[in-house]
Protein backbone atom coordinates (compact mmCIF):
# COMPACT_ATOMS: atom_id res chain seq x y z
CA UNK A 1 0.00 0.00 0.00
CA UNK A 2 1.35 3.45 -0.98
CA UNK A 3 1.63 6.25 2.08
CA UNK A 4 2.70 10.02 1.15
CA UNK A 5 5.19 11.56 3.34
CA UNK A 6 4.58 15.16 3.33
CA UNK A 7 6.51 18.18 4.98
CA UNK A 8 4.31 18.05 8.28
CA UNK A 9 3.49 21.63 9.74
CA UNK A 10 5.32 22.70 13.00
CA UNK A 11 3.65 25.63 14.13
CA UNK A 12 0.85 27.85 13.42
CA UNK A 13 3.38 30.51 12.08
CA UNK A 14 5.16 27.89 10.29
CA UNK A 15 4.28 28.10 6.10
CA UNK A 16 7.81 26.28 4.37
CA UNK A 17 10.90 24.09 5.45
CA UNK A 18 13.60 23.01 4.33
CA UNK A 19 14.50 19.48 4.02
CA UNK A 20 18.15 19.72 5.60
CA UNK A 21 19.27 16.00 5.36
CA UNK A 22 18.15 12.29 4.56
CA UNK A 23 18.36 9.58 6.91
CA UNK A 24 16.74 7.06 4.93
CA UNK A 25 17.74 6.41 1.15
CA UNK A 26 15.80 5.23 -1.40
CA UNK A 27 15.39 1.22 -1.29
CA UNK A 28 15.53 1.57 2.90
CA UNK A 29 13.57 -0.66 4.98
CA UNK A 30 11.55 1.25 7.45
CA UNK A 31 9.55 0.85 10.68
CA UNK A 32 7.57 2.78 12.56
CA UNK A 33 9.30 5.88 14.67
CA UNK A 34 12.48 5.81 12.50
CA UNK A 35 14.17 9.18 11.40
CA UNK A 36 13.48 9.82 8.00
CA UNK A 37 15.06 13.20 8.05
CA UNK A 38 15.89 16.40 9.43
CA UNK A 39 13.98 19.78 7.91
CA UNK A 40 14.34 23.04 9.34
CA UNK A 41 11.83 25.61 9.95
CA UNK A 42 13.14 29.39 10.63
CA UNK A 43 12.50 28.04 14.68
CA UNK A 44 14.53 24.84 15.04
CA UNK A 45 15.89 21.86 13.18
CA UNK A 46 13.74 18.97 13.75
CA UNK A 47 13.80 15.07 12.55
CA UNK A 48 10.82 13.94 10.78
CA UNK A 49 9.23 10.15 11.96
CA UNK A 50 7.99 7.85 9.93
CA UNK A 51 4.03 6.91 10.72
CA UNK A 52 4.58 3.78 8.67
CA UNK A 53 5.64 0.62 7.95
CA UNK A 54 7.67 -0.74 4.39
CA UNK A 55 10.15 0.20 2.24
CA UNK A 56 11.26 3.80 1.08
CA UNK A 57 10.39 3.84 -2.22
CA UNK A 58 10.60 7.35 -3.45
CA UNK A 59 12.27 10.36 -2.34
CA UNK A 60 10.81 13.24 -3.77
CA UNK A 61 11.96 16.77 -1.89
CA UNK A 62 15.83 17.23 -2.61
CA UNK A 63 17.92 18.82 0.49
CA UNK A 64 18.28 22.40 0.77
CA UNK A 65 15.04 23.70 -0.98
CA UNK A 66 12.46 25.58 0.55
CA UNK A 67 9.16 24.16 0.31
CA UNK A 68 5.54 24.78 1.43
CA UNK A 69 3.97 23.12 4.33
CA UNK A 70 2.23 19.81 3.31
CA UNK A 71 4.34 19.07 -0.18
CA UNK A 72 4.91 15.65 -0.85
CA UNK A 73 9.06 14.75 0.32
CA UNK A 74 8.10 10.78 0.17
CA UNK A 75 6.45 8.25 -0.56
CA UNK A 76 6.42 4.78 1.35
CA UNK A 77 5.49 0.97 0.07
CA UNK A 78 6.11 -2.18 -0.35
CA UNK A 79 9.41 -3.49 -1.50
CA UNK A 80 8.82 -3.29 -5.40
CA UNK A 81 5.60 -1.55 -5.17
CA UNK A 82 5.33 0.52 -8.31
CA UNK A 83 4.91 4.43 -7.46
CA UNK A 84 1.80 5.78 -9.40
CA UNK A 85 3.00 8.25 -11.65
CA UNK A 86 0.29 10.65 -11.23
CA UNK A 87 1.32 10.96 -7.25
CA UNK A 88 4.54 12.78 -8.72
CA UNK A 89 2.77 15.00 -11.68
CA UNK A 90 3.26 18.60 -10.33
CA UNK A 91 6.01 17.88 -8.03
CA UNK A 92 9.13 20.10 -9.55
CA UNK A 93 11.20 18.61 -6.86
CA UNK A 94 11.37 15.03 -8.05
CA UNK A 95 13.97 15.07 -10.89
CA UNK A 96 16.59 16.72 -8.33
CA UNK A 97 15.31 14.88 -5.70
CA UNK A 98 16.09 11.63 -7.52
CA UNK A 99 19.76 12.83 -8.01
CA UNK A 100 19.99 14.13 -4.46
CA UNK A 101 18.86 10.72 -3.07
CA UNK A 102 21.69 8.88 -5.56
CA UNK A 103 24.36 11.28 -4.50
CA UNK A 104 23.14 10.34 -0.75
CA UNK A 105 23.66 6.89 -1.42
CA UNK A 106 27.22 6.88 -2.91
CA UNK A 107 27.89 9.20 0.20
CA UNK A 108 26.75 6.79 2.34
CA UNK A 109 28.62 3.78 0.96
CA UNK A 110 31.81 6.00 1.05
CA UNK A 111 31.08 6.83 4.97
CA UNK A 112 30.48 3.20 6.12
CA UNK A 113 33.70 1.93 7.67
CA UNK A 114 35.28 0.91 11.51
CA UNK A 115 34.29 4.95 12.62
CA UNK A 116 31.64 6.60 11.28
CA UNK A 117 33.42 9.91 10.33
CA UNK A 118 32.08 12.76 8.14
CA UNK A 119 33.86 15.29 6.53
CA UNK A 120 37.05 16.59 8.27
CA UNK A 121 36.53 13.83 10.65
CA UNK A 122 33.13 14.94 12.08
CA UNK A 123 31.69 12.44 13.68
CA UNK A 124 28.40 10.76 12.21
CA UNK A 125 25.73 10.50 15.24
CA UNK A 126 22.07 10.84 16.22
CA UNK A 127 21.23 13.50 18.71
CA UNK A 128 19.92 10.33 21.01
CA UNK A 129 23.34 8.97 20.45
CA UNK A 130 25.52 11.95 21.75
CA UNK A 131 23.14 12.57 24.52
CA UNK A 132 23.63 8.83 25.40
CA UNK A 133 27.48 8.81 25.17
CA UNK A 134 27.55 11.70 27.52
CA UNK A 135 25.77 10.12 30.15
CA UNK A 136 27.99 6.89 30.16
CA UNK A 137 31.12 8.61 29.33
CA UNK A 138 31.24 6.37 25.78
CA UNK A 139 33.74 8.11 23.39
CA UNK A 140 31.61 7.57 20.38
CA UNK A 141 35.23 7.52 18.14
CA UNK A 142 35.46 3.87 19.37
CA UNK A 143 31.94 2.91 18.39
CA UNK A 144 30.80 1.54 15.19
CA UNK A 145 27.59 2.84 13.67
CA UNK A 146 24.91 0.65 12.47
CA UNK A 147 22.79 3.08 11.23
CA UNK A 148 22.19 4.85 7.47
CA UNK A 149 26.22 5.64 6.36
CA UNK A 150 27.69 4.09 9.44
CA UNK A 151 25.85 6.71 11.59
CA UNK A 152 26.12 6.06 15.30
CA UNK A 153 22.76 5.52 17.05
CA UNK A 154 21.83 4.99 21.13
CA UNK A 155 22.07 1.26 20.56
CA UNK A 156 25.23 1.32 19.40
CA UNK A 157 26.60 3.75 22.20
CA UNK A 158 24.99 1.51 24.95
CA UNK A 159 26.40 -1.55 23.27
CA UNK A 160 29.59 -0.01 23.36
CA UNK A 161 29.32 1.33 26.81
CA UNK A 162 28.57 -2.66 28.13
CA UNK A 163 32.30 -3.53 26.59
CA UNK A 164 34.56 -0.89 27.35
CA UNK A 165 35.98 0.35 30.25
CA UNK A 166 34.10 3.00 32.13
CA UNK A 167 35.61 6.60 32.11
CA UNK A 168 36.62 8.15 35.46
CA UNK A 169 34.75 10.78 36.55
CA UNK A 170 33.04 12.48 39.32
CA UNK A 171 29.04 12.58 39.67
CA UNK A 172 29.18 16.50 39.49
CA UNK A 173 31.09 15.95 36.45
CA UNK A 174 29.05 14.06 34.57
CA UNK A 175 25.89 16.48 35.54
CA UNK A 176 28.03 19.59 34.21
CA UNK A 177 29.22 17.78 31.25
CA UNK A 178 25.84 16.43 30.14
CA UNK A 179 24.91 20.50 30.71
CA UNK A 180 27.05 21.83 28.53
CA UNK A 181 27.00 19.00 26.15
CA UNK A 182 30.66 18.22 26.65
CA UNK A 183 32.28 14.51 25.52
CA UNK A 184 33.30 13.10 28.89
CA UNK A 185 35.74 10.89 26.52
CA UNK A 186 37.52 14.19 25.57
CA UNK A 187 38.65 15.65 28.25
CA UNK A 188 41.48 15.03 29.86
CA UNK A 189 41.32 13.85 34.00
CA UNK A 190 43.00 16.01 36.23
CA UNK A 191 41.73 14.55 39.47
CA UNK A 192 43.31 11.51 41.57
CA UNK A 193 44.26 8.78 39.41
CA UNK A 194 43.67 10.86 36.25
CA UNK A 195 39.69 10.90 37.23
CA UNK A 196 38.01 13.47 35.49
CA UNK A 197 36.45 16.26 37.53
CA UNK A 198 34.06 19.50 36.89
CA UNK A 199 36.90 21.46 37.17
CA UNK A 200 38.48 19.81 33.84
CA UNK A 201 34.42 19.47 32.16
CA UNK A 202 34.37 23.39 32.47
CA UNK A 203 37.90 23.82 30.98
CA UNK A 204 37.45 21.48 27.84
CA UNK A 205 33.91 23.84 27.50
CA UNK A 206 35.58 26.75 27.44
CA UNK A 207 38.40 25.70 25.26
CA UNK A 208 38.69 26.96 21.46
CA UNK A 209 36.90 25.24 19.06
CA UNK A 210 39.35 22.23 17.61
CA UNK A 211 40.87 22.80 14.03
CA UNK A 212 38.48 20.55 12.21
CA UNK A 213 35.66 23.22 12.56
CA UNK A 214 37.35 24.76 9.52
CA UNK A 215 40.95 25.86 8.27
CA UNK A 216 42.33 29.10 8.69
CA UNK A 217 41.33 31.41 5.56
CA UNK A 218 38.13 28.78 5.20
CA UNK A 219 35.10 29.67 4.64
CA UNK A 220 32.90 27.43 6.82
CA UNK A 221 29.06 27.16 5.42
CA UNK A 222 26.72 27.87 8.36
CA UNK A 223 25.04 24.54 9.66
CA UNK A 224 20.41 24.80 9.26
CA UNK A 225 20.48 26.02 13.34
CA UNK A 226 23.03 28.51 12.92
CA UNK A 227 21.20 30.10 10.41
CA UNK A 228 18.18 30.45 12.69
CA UNK A 229 19.76 31.64 15.28
CA UNK A 230 22.06 34.44 13.24
CA UNK A 231 18.20 35.59 11.45
CA UNK A 232 16.73 35.61 14.46
CA UNK A 233 19.43 37.45 16.75
CA UNK A 234 19.80 39.94 13.94
CA UNK A 235 15.99 40.79 13.91
CA UNK A 236 16.35 41.27 17.35
CA UNK A 237 19.37 43.67 17.39
CA UNK A 238 17.66 45.44 14.55
CA UNK A 239 13.53 45.36 16.09
CA UNK A 240 14.05 45.50 19.26
CA UNK A 241 14.86 48.45 21.64
CA UNK A 242 16.11 47.30 24.75
CA UNK A 243 17.94 48.26 28.05
CA UNK A 244 19.49 46.64 30.53
CA UNK A 245 18.73 45.79 34.33
CA UNK A 246 21.20 44.30 36.63
CA UNK A 247 20.61 43.33 40.47
CA UNK A 248 22.79 40.61 42.84
CA UNK A 249 20.65 38.01 44.65
CA UNK A 250 21.50 36.43 47.74
CA UNK A 251 21.63 32.79 46.77
CA UNK A 252 22.63 31.42 50.71
CA UNK A 253 19.04 29.95 51.52
CA UNK A 254 18.31 29.08 48.22
CA UNK A 255 21.39 26.72 48.44
CA UNK A 256 20.77 25.26 51.23
CA UNK A 257 17.20 24.60 50.39
CA UNK A 258 18.01 23.01 47.19
CA UNK A 259 20.76 20.36 49.14
CA UNK A 260 18.12 19.44 51.52
CA UNK A 261 14.85 18.84 49.18
CA UNK A 262 17.99 16.58 46.95
CA UNK A 263 19.04 14.80 50.21
CA UNK A 264 16.30 12.77 50.10
CA UNK A 265 16.79 10.90 47.31
CA UNK A 266 13.10 9.63 46.40
CA UNK A 267 12.48 12.09 43.33
CA UNK A 268 14.61 13.96 40.91
CA UNK A 269 17.41 16.48 41.48
CA UNK A 270 16.07 20.12 41.32
CA UNK A 271 18.26 22.58 39.46
CA UNK A 272 18.59 25.79 40.54
CA UNK A 273 17.38 26.39 37.12
CA UNK A 274 14.29 24.82 38.37
CA UNK A 275 13.75 27.50 41.13
CA UNK A 276 14.47 30.30 38.48
CA UNK A 277 11.78 29.20 36.28
CA UNK A 278 9.10 28.94 39.25
CA UNK A 279 10.03 32.52 40.21
CA UNK A 280 10.09 34.22 36.56
CA UNK A 281 6.59 32.19 36.54
CA UNK A 282 5.31 34.00 40.39
CA UNK A 283 6.66 36.85 38.83
CA UNK A 284 5.31 37.38 35.39
CA UNK A 285 1.49 36.60 37.06
CA UNK A 286 2.52 39.63 39.75
CA UNK A 287 3.29 41.97 36.61
CA UNK A 288 0.95 40.80 33.22
CA UNK A 289 2.25 44.13 31.42
CA UNK A 290 5.75 42.25 31.09
CA UNK A 291 3.17 38.77 30.15
CA UNK A 292 3.16 40.72 26.57
CA UNK A 293 4.71 40.73 23.34
CA UNK A 294 4.49 43.31 20.79
CA UNK A 295 2.04 42.82 17.92
CA UNK A 296 1.54 44.72 14.93
CA UNK A 297 -1.85 46.25 15.87
CA UNK A 298 -0.52 47.28 19.45
CA UNK A 299 0.86 45.28 22.92
CA UNK A 300 -0.67 41.68 22.99
CA UNK A 301 -1.86 40.64 26.54
CA UNK A 302 -0.61 36.96 27.06
CA UNK A 303 -3.33 34.69 28.83
CA UNK A 304 -0.61 31.94 30.04
CA UNK A 305 2.35 32.19 31.44
CA UNK A 306 4.96 30.84 29.60
CA UNK A 307 8.54 30.81 30.14
CA UNK A 308 11.47 29.29 28.27
CA UNK A 309 15.18 28.35 29.01
CA UNK A 310 17.64 28.14 26.37
CA UNK A 311 19.30 24.46 26.11
CA UNK A 312 23.20 24.32 24.15
CA UNK A 313 23.14 21.52 21.32
CA UNK A 314 25.89 21.24 19.54
CA UNK A 315 25.74 22.79 16.85
CA UNK A 316 23.82 25.60 18.43
CA UNK A 317 21.02 26.67 20.69
CA UNK A 318 17.21 25.80 21.23
CA UNK A 319 14.78 27.02 23.75
CA UNK A 320 12.21 24.69 25.63
CA UNK A 321 9.16 26.16 26.81
CA UNK A 322 7.47 25.69 30.77
CA UNK A 323 3.59 26.45 29.97
CA UNK A 324 1.94 27.87 32.88
CA UNK A 325 4.98 28.16 34.82
CA UNK A 326 2.90 30.20 37.31
CA UNK A 327 0.64 27.32 38.12
CA UNK A 328 2.73 24.36 38.49
CA UNK A 329 4.56 23.38 41.26
CA UNK A 330 8.19 23.23 41.80
CA UNK A 331 8.28 19.24 41.54
CA UNK A 332 6.17 19.18 38.23
CA UNK A 333 8.45 21.78 36.92
CA UNK A 334 11.72 19.95 37.90
CA UNK A 335 10.42 17.07 35.46
CA UNK A 336 9.36 18.96 32.60
CA UNK A 337 12.34 20.98 32.08
CA UNK A 338 14.65 17.34 32.65
CA UNK A 339 11.91 15.72 30.09
CA UNK A 340 12.47 19.14 27.62
CA UNK A 341 15.84 19.09 27.61
CA UNK A 342 16.62 15.62 26.93
CA UNK A 343 14.06 15.76 24.17
CA UNK A 344 15.97 18.83 22.85
CA UNK A 345 19.06 17.34 22.65
CA UNK A 346 17.57 14.78 20.78
CA UNK A 347 15.29 16.61 18.12
CA UNK A 348 12.35 15.38 19.36
CA UNK A 349 10.74 18.59 20.72
CA UNK A 350 6.79 19.20 19.04
CA UNK A 351 6.19 23.02 18.55
CA UNK A 352 4.24 24.00 20.87
CA UNK A 353 6.89 22.80 23.35
CA UNK A 354 9.52 25.47 21.66
CA UNK A 355 6.53 28.40 21.00
CA UNK A 356 4.73 30.89 22.74
CA UNK A 357 7.28 32.12 25.25
CA UNK A 358 6.98 35.17 26.71
CA UNK A 359 10.38 35.30 28.41
CA UNK A 360 13.57 33.25 28.53
CA UNK A 361 16.89 32.36 31.17
CA UNK A 362 19.66 31.54 29.83
CA UNK A 363 21.98 30.37 32.36
CA UNK A 364 25.71 30.61 32.07
CA UNK A 365 27.02 30.04 35.40
CA UNK A 366 28.21 26.53 35.23
CA UNK A 367 31.17 28.24 33.07
CA UNK A 368 32.36 30.43 35.74
CA UNK A 369 30.76 33.64 34.21
CA UNK A 370 29.62 35.98 36.86
CA UNK A 371 26.98 38.24 34.70
CA UNK A 372 25.88 38.61 30.73
CA UNK A 373 23.87 40.58 28.67
CA UNK A 374 21.90 38.31 27.24
CA UNK A 375 19.63 39.04 23.30
CA UNK A 376 15.71 38.93 23.49
CA UNK A 377 14.25 36.34 21.42
CA UNK A 378 11.65 38.17 19.00
CA UNK A 379 8.34 38.07 20.00
CA UNK A 380 9.50 38.08 23.93
CA UNK A 381 9.82 40.67 26.37
CA UNK A 382 12.59 39.88 28.58
CA UNK A 383 15.08 37.76 28.92
CA UNK A 384 17.54 36.85 32.00
CA UNK A 385 20.87 35.92 31.72
CA UNK A 386 22.10 34.20 35.39
CA UNK A 387 25.68 34.38 36.12
CA UNK A 388 27.24 31.33 38.99
CA UNK A 389 26.41 31.29 42.50
CA UNK A 390 29.60 32.37 43.85
CA UNK A 391 31.02 33.40 47.82
CA UNK A 392 31.49 37.02 48.18
CA UNK A 393 32.04 39.13 51.31
CA UNK A 394 29.13 41.39 51.80
CA UNK A 395 27.81 44.07 54.17
CA UNK A 396 24.38 42.29 56.53
CA UNK A 397 23.43 44.00 59.31
CA UNK A 398 26.69 46.35 59.77
CA UNK A 399 28.63 43.64 59.98
CA UNK A 400 30.95 41.78 57.32
CA UNK A 401 29.70 38.12 55.88
CA UNK A 402 30.64 35.75 53.40
CA UNK A 403 27.53 35.02 51.06
CA UNK A 404 26.55 32.53 48.37
CA UNK A 405 25.48 35.13 46.16
CA UNK A 406 24.93 35.49 41.96
CA UNK A 407 23.67 38.42 39.48
CA UNK A 408 20.95 38.31 38.17
CA UNK A 409 21.06 40.61 34.15
CA UNK A 410 17.55 41.37 32.40
CA UNK A 411 17.29 42.43 29.05
CA UNK A 412 14.33 44.31 28.32
CA UNK A 413 12.04 45.56 25.15
CA UNK A 414 11.12 49.01 25.97
CA UNK A 415 8.48 49.07 23.43
CA UNK A 416 6.30 46.54 25.99
CA UNK A 417 8.01 47.35 29.72
CA UNK A 418 9.64 50.90 31.30
CA UNK A 419 12.28 50.92 33.09
CA UNK A 420 10.61 51.06 36.27
CA UNK A 421 8.29 48.26 36.39
CA UNK A 422 11.16 46.07 35.12
CA UNK A 423 12.86 47.08 37.94
CA UNK A 424 10.25 45.86 39.72
CA UNK A 425 10.06 43.38 38.28
CA UNK A 426 13.61 41.58 38.77
CA UNK A 427 13.04 42.52 42.54
CA UNK A 428 10.56 40.21 42.55
CA UNK A 429 11.93 37.68 40.95
CA UNK A 430 15.01 38.49 43.29
CA UNK A 431 13.12 38.63 46.39
CA UNK A 432 11.48 35.06 45.32
CA UNK A 433 14.81 33.97 45.18
CA UNK A 434 16.03 35.13 48.64
CA UNK A 435 13.04 33.33 49.71
CA UNK A 436 13.30 30.19 48.48
CA UNK A 437 10.55 28.38 50.94
CA UNK A 438 7.51 30.53 48.90
CA UNK A 439 8.78 28.33 45.74
CA UNK A 440 7.80 25.60 47.33
CA UNK A 441 4.73 25.97 49.10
Amino acid sequence: MIHKVTLPKLGETVEVSTVEKWLKKEGDAVSVGDILCEITTDKATLEVESYHRGTLLRIVAPTGVELAVGTLIAVIGERGEKVPEELLAGTAAAPAAKAAAAKAATAAAAETAAVAEGPAGRIVASPRAKSRARELGVALAAVRGSGPGGRIVESDVEAAAKSAPRIKATPVARKAAAQAGVDLAAVSGGGHRGKVTKEDVLRHAAAPAPAAQGKPGEVVPLSAMRRIIAGRMLDSKRTVPCYYLEMDADATDLVCLRNKLNARGDQGKITFNDFILRACGMALRAFPVVNSRWSAGGIERRSEVNVGFAVALDDGLIVPVVRSADAKALRQISAEAADLTERARSKKLLPEEYQGGCMTISNLGMFGIRSFIAVVNPGESTVMGLGMIEDRVVCRQGGIQVRKMMTLTLSVDHRLVDGAVGAQFLEAIRDLLEAPTKLVE
